[in-house]
């Protein structure tokens, strides 16, 4: 099949790409044996800079040629010009070209990516479920062979050790390297047509870290931008954890070939610490999501960093290969934890992502390895090393170990300020946030409990609770109220879902009538009289029975979207609307309003299916209707929860559960306790 057989081309190229860091880095320690530990430093730094530069600064070049070149053709050329150039490394045998051909290397690999990348969902069904899985293994061919990369060259520079001389130690990579190449363009080579269906776009780095993710986090509605710590603050804050992050990882790879080197590992040394940083990324990825699903991902992306910072620390300070090798590792599964969160605050869930925040944090990342690659050697040759004398003890401090400590105090700070700036839960102590999160709790302080207990009135009766969710389209209305009813239903509380208009037989009808592009000439308040008729008829058949039984009743639109859309929408008397309503319904008002703020055009990007009636009207009426859903939600402050919607499903479904707690009834039926006066062991004497 030619997927398979193209995946396992790409597969075998990428574990090439990511072989060819180490083996070229290798060579440049090799080179510079003779010299002090300084110049090896700096010399391994600025091959690992220059292997970054082309992607900082050329990616829109090399994704234009890709673009322009077929795609088969693309991954040949790609394959050979670098198996070409690693294998000229080790003939020519000099520092200035083994820079100049890492720099090329790395700006080949710029072509194969994006050819990569739009490979493999060429070859599938235009269909989105199959693209999306070959986009997927397209990711995965590129990233996932740096753990196997990482471990081979292990196994290589220990071979290379015990048969080798001190002169061509380092040429045994390369040339590996170099056959790993072959073996793909062999491989590609058999596979006859590749289609070019899917387009390649790259943007620069530097102009996503100037344009910023798509989706700020925490920006928005007040009361949601208040308790999420949020705003421009919160973005700034997500992108210091995110370079403090990349900061620690690019720290120990600038530094690692010569601090192995001096505790004694060499190349296989290098090798081993290369392994536990891809491999603990790659765990923390995979843990991110899933690590304290209850705990706020804000607080969490903080205490990453802040994690992997005192790591760092006792990376740097201990001299010892085994305990540096497994600390690099956890500092990996902190930094790929930090990284997946981070994509978590900026990824919304409720539409297709297209990729940007991703697209941002590895700018952020790129940006941040290059400054790294090309300052912490520097910083470990102005070091030196030293001894101590600490009360009869002696401790030598070397360049590197020092050059590490900088970066994990930097990165201490930064992740404090980061920690501040994102955290959304401001008044929670952080040890029974933790404590309760760990038992797949959310923690709520006795005070606040208390508060809301207090707040509950004595005798409810069998009265239900009404939630209604409302505001603009694609602003994630039916998923959060479809997720507030599962969090309801598991606490056992009777739940009845419901939404407008159609919630009935008749309004069914009505919906078709409403919503229906076909429909036309009907009138502004002909409108708004066939909306208030099917709520009448839903209160009377649906909302009503349920609450008279004591049921909480979660509905997707209430009153308020009839205020919004044809009162200020349709620039009618909201007046006359809200009294039409109020006949209506019966006065009946719900106990709790969730507005989902966006905007409007961001929100009718979202929706995937063709617009209706009332999506397609002109952006000026959608500003009009959310302009109305703050105008009513300012009105009545305490009834509502006014939150942004661009931000993580899970960030919003917290706070809103959060809130509905508040209003929640008694687990306890009433009356219970007159019932225990009947037992004779508590009968009052």
């Amino acid at each position: 099949m030619p997927f398979r057989r193209l995946r396992s081309a790409l597969t075998l190229s990428g574990l090439g790409l990511w072989l060819s860091i180490p083996a070229l880095t290798a060579m440049a320690a090799a080179l510079t044996r003779d010299d002090d530990a300084a110049a090896r430093a700096q010399a391994v730094g600025a091959v690992l800079a220059l292997m970054l530069l082309p992607a900082v600064l050329l990616a829109p070049v090399g994704g234009m040629l890709a673009a322009r070149v077929d795609r088969r053709l693309m991954l040949l050329i790609a394959d050979v010009l670098r198996l070409v150039l690693l294998v000229t490394v080790p003939l020519v045998g000099t520092l200035p070209w083994t820079m100049a051909a890492a720099f090329l290397v790395a700006f080949v690999g710029l072509l194969w990516t994006p050819a990569a990348g739009a490979s493999l969902p060429a070859l599938v069904p235009d269909d989105p479920e199959p693209r999306a899985r070959a986009h997927r293994s397209a990711i995965r061919v590129v990233a996932g062979p740096a753990p196997v990369a990482a471990l081979l060259f292990a196994i290589i520079a220990l071979i290379a050790e015990g048969a080798l001389g001190d002169d061509s130690r380092a040429d045994l990579a390369a040339f590996v390297t170099a056959a790993v190449f072959l073996v793909s363009a062999a491989v590609v080579a058999a596979i006859r047509d590749i289609p070019a269906s899917v387009p390649i776009h790259v943007t620069s780095p530097l102009k996503l870290i100037f344009q910023g993710p798509r989706t700020s986090a925490g920006t928005g509605g007040a009361a949601g931008a208040g308790a999420s710590g949020g705003g421009a603050g919160a973005v700034r804050g997500l992108g210091l954890a995110v370079t403090a992050a990349s900061l620690m990882a690019c720290a120990v790879v600038a530094v690692a070939r010569v601090h192995t080197g001096e505790l004694g590992g060499g190349d296989a040394g290098y090798g081993s610490i290369l392994a536990a940083l891809t491999l603990g990324v790659a765990s923390g990825l995979f843990l991110g999501p899933r690590v304290l699903a209850p705990f706020s991902r804000r607080r969490l992306l903080g205490l990453a960093v802040l994690a992997a910072a005192v790591t760092l620390v006792v990376l740097a300070l201990v001299q010892n290969l085994v305990v540096v090798v497994f600390a690099t590792g956890l500092l990996g599964v902190f930094a790929g934890a930090a990284w997946t969160t981070a994509a978590t605050v900026l990824t919304d869930p409720d539409r297709a992502d297209d990729g940007r925040p991703s697209d941002y944090l590895r700018s952020v990342a790129l940006v941040t390895g290059v400054v790294a690659f090309a300052v912490v050697p520097l910083i470990a040759g102005a070091a030196g090393s030293h001894r101590l004398d600490l009360g009869g003890a002696v401790y030598d401090v070397d360049g590197t170990g020092a050059a590490l400590l900088i970066a994990a105090v930097l990165a201490l700070l930064a992740g404090f300020v980061a920690y501040k700036r994102l955290d959304d839960r401001h008044g929670i102590p952080l040890v029974p946030d933790l404590r309760a999160a760990l038992h797949g709790d959310v923690y709520t302080p006795p005070e606040q409990a208390a508060a809301a207990a207090a707040a509950q009135p004595v005798h409810r009766g069998q009265r239900g609770v009404f939630i209604a969710f409302e505001g603009g389209e694609g602003a994630g209305k039916t998923t959060q109220a479809r997720l507030a009813a599962i969090w309801l239903r598991d606490h056992g509380y009777d739940v009845v879902t419901t939404h407008e208009p159609g919630a009935t037989k008749i309004g069914m009808r009505l919906r078709a009538m409403l919503l229906d592009r076909d429909t036309t000439g009907l009138s502004d308040r002909a409108e708004t009289l066939l909306y208030a008729a099917d709520r009448a008829d839903h209160i009377a058949n649906v909302i009503k029975p349920a609450m008279d039984r004591g049921a909480i009743v979660v509905s997707d639109r209430y009153v308020d979207s009839s205020l919004a859309y044809q009162g200020f929408g349709r620039q009618q008397r909201v007046e006359d609307i809200a009294r039409v309503n109020a006949w209506a319904t019966g006065g009946l008002v719900p106990d709790l309003t969730v507005l989902l703020e966006i905007p409007p055009r961001a929100g009718l990007d979202r929706l995937s299916a063709p617009a209706d009636r009332i999506e397609s009207e002109s952006d000026d009426f959608h500003e009009r209707v959310r302009t109305g859903f703050r105008a009513l939600a300012e009105a009545d402050p305490d009834r509502y929860l006014i939150l942004d919607a661009s931000r993580p499903q899970g960030e919003l479904s917290r706070e809103i559960q959060y809130r509905i707690r508040e209003i929640l009834p008694d687990p306890i039926p009433a009356g219970t306790e007159d019932v225990t006066s009947t037992f004779p062991i508590i009968t009052d004497l």
